[in-house]
């Protein structure tokens, strides 16, 4: 029993022991302690206020986009104009609307800087540049996008749109190898079907039309339920018009028209 005794006598020694050193640690080192406490809440609020601040510019850059996309594709109306009206913008000449449209998507870029929005009106402008001859200007927005926003799904219509400034520009050979590579790649930026849509308008640009027509025609087998099936028919119709009468079964079989999808 003495024994026992003894054990929880040491037990309790060695408690009051260890809780002695804390008070005592705690009371030596009080301002540490109060100062390491205040300093993670006060991380942790600003983080907080981070989160929030950024949430609501981030909701703000997207109202202002959206404004400004409604005056990029505002309908025309020399009658009666409204380029005020927020709600339902119409201007009366195509010169108006763009230079509108301009104005606010360049006020989205320069208010919500660092922020998707702000990309994504770049890409607006770069349309615009493309459509009034500055090549330079829209080939670096559609670049910056492309660089920042690799795996966006706007990034593909960058990059079809960069494929079409070298087309533009005389660079043809260059697109055309440069797709053939892609054609190789099992991590291609583009998908397979507009690769080959792609490489087979570059091919007919650069009149090698027997190449052309091979590409089109591997598009619309390879790929029957692709968007560019029908443009592709239509493609091949033209550069082929008696392949386009095949019966049932033959390698036009099946073939219709339809809209080429924007590029």
């Amino acid at each position: 029993m003495s024994q026992r005794l003894t054990r929880k006598d040491i037990k309790r020694d060695e408690f009051a022991s260890a809780v002695g050193r804390g008070v005592d640690f705690a009371e030596s080192h009080t301002r540490e302690l109060v100062t390491t406490i205040v300093g993670v809440l006060l991380v942790v609020l600003i983080a907080m206020l981070a989160y929030f601040y950024f949430g609501h510019r981030s909701d703000q850059a997207n109202q202002a986009l959206a404004a400004a996309v409604k005056v990029y594709n505002a309908p025309i109306d020399p009658a009666a104009p409204k380029p005020n009206d927020a709600a339902e913008p119409s201007f009366a000449n195509e010169a108006a609307r763009q230079t509108r449209a301009r104005q606010q998507l360049a006020k989205v870029r320069s208010d919500y800087r660092w922020t998707d929005a702000a990309d994504v009106a770049g890409l607006y402008l770069a349309e615009i540049d493309a459509t009034t001859g500055k090549v330079a200007a829209a080939r670096e927005l559609w670049s910056a996008f492309v660089k920042k926003h690799g795996n966006h799904v706007l990034a593909a219509q960058a990059r079809i749109d960069l494929l079409e400034l070298d087309r533009s520009a005389g660079k043809g050979q260059q697109v055309a190898q440069q797709l053939r590579e892609m054609l190789d790649q099992s991590d291609a930026p583009l998908p397979q079907d507009v690769i080959l849509f792609q490489l087979a308008t570059t091919l007919e640009q650069l009149n090698r039309d027997q190449e052309a027509t091979q590409t089109y025609q591997r598009l619309v087998d390879e790929f029957p339920q692709s968007p560019y099936r029908q443009p592709a028919q239509q493609k091949l119709a033209g550069l082929a018009p008696s392949r386009a009468g095949g019966g049932p079964g033959g390698p036009m079989a099946g073939l219709g028209g339809g809209v080429i999808p924007p590029s």
